[in-house]
């Protein structure tokens, strides 16, 4: 089959592998129709994130479920299903407490980095980690409820209202996925982005986007009475001295980007007199079922899904959303939001 595969630093190559085949009864295998490309597939080409060599990368999956083990149940031959890539040991400390990306032994079940992930044409897992999509519901839809999931989880863990104001910092994909979800629960949205595409794209999401460089404090508080927000979402990974910044007395800051080359200073005091909270449990989801059934009263979601390209044009899809070319490093404009790669 054909796969994309981490092979070195920075490298990775499509490749003819094996087709990989059931090993247990409670096992699944499933003919991917396509995968989404995360902000996680992007680090671990640049080198920010570790993967193993030789790994068929890429996590938000969607496909045809093609076999399946002698004790399962919840998915038959012909279903179209979601991988959840948020795979754990099950029986360590955290895992005991359902904080499956808390597992003590993560590094073994890394969908896309250690194990091999869903950008080839067939993945086999097990069925706890398979969700039928609804028949109503796209492929495209399909490949946004994993990066849906983590939205949610973190708006809801930030205890979104009605009535709260929002501002997002970067509009890339995860960054134009919030927006779209502040705009459902919150009152007020307001986005950042420095690139015209991007920028543009987020225009009709928000209501209200900043490139960065026009921005002022004062222009932002304008747009809420002059009041600082109750929530600001960093999507870029370096921009929480930002937030400190934007961020209203009683707030939520949720950092969500990844960088780990970034620090800023804090005073705790300012979080003690003003009663601001940091919301770190991104990626503490496992709310697929719940993202599934949120997803089917958002028609819009689909329209997040700027480029589906086939997997042998690979280059392609990274370099239109990453704006440089993944092999020469030279600049490229920002052509795509949201790019899939299918199969």
């Amino acid at each position: 089959m054909k796969a994309l595969v981490y092979t070195a630093p920075k490298t990775v190559e499509l490749m003819e592998m094996e087709e990989p085949n059931i090993q247990s009864d409670i096992q699944v295998k499933v003919k991917i129709y396509g995968s989404g490309i995360c902000g996680t597939d992007l680090n671990v080409i640049k080198g920010k994130i570790f993967a193993n060599k030789g790994t068929v990368i890429g996590h938000e999956g969607v496909g045809t479920v093609v076999e399946v083990g002698k004790r399962v149940r919840s998915v038959s031959v012909g279903d179209r299903v979601i991988v959840d890539p948020t795979q754990a040991c099950g029986v360590c400390h955290y895992c005991r407490k359902s904080q499956f990306c808390y597992c003590e032994n993560f590094e073994d079940h890394q969908v896309g980095m250690t194990i091999h992930g869903t950008f080839a044409e067939y993945y086999v897992g097990e069925e706890k980690y398979m969700y039928k999509i609804p028949s109503s519901m796209s492929w495209e839809t399909a490949m946004l409820i994993e990066p849906l999931g983590c939205v949610l989880n973190t708006f809801l863990k930030a205890d979104i209202k009605p009535s709260d104001s929002v501002v997002v910092l970067g509009s890339g994909a995860i960054g134009s996925l919030c927006q779209l979800i502040s705009k459902r629960l919150g009152r007020l949205t307001v986005g950042t982005e420095p690139d015209d595409y991007r920028r543009n794209f987020a225009s009709n999401i928000a209501d209200h986007v900043f490139d960065p460089a026009d921005m002022s404090i004062e222009s932002v508080l304008a747009l809420n009475d002059n009041r600082k927000f109750d929530i600001v979402v960093d999507c870029v990974g370096n921009q929480l001295h930002t937030a400190l910044e934007l961020i209203g007395k009683g707030g939520r800051i949720i950092p969500m980007g990844y960088n780990d080359q970034y620090e800023v200073s804090i005073r705790p005091t300012d979080f003690i007199n003003n009663g601001v909270n940091i919301i770190g449990k991104v990626a503490v989801h496992q709310i697929v079922g719940m993202a599934l059934e949120f997803a089917q009263s958002i028609p819009e979601l689909e329209s997040l899904i700027t480029s589906k390209v086939a997997l042998e044009h690979y280059e392609q899809a990274f370099n239109e959303t990453m704006g440089y070319h993944m092999r020469t490093g030279d600049p490229l404009p920002m052509t795509s939001v949201k790019s899939i790669l299918v199969c």
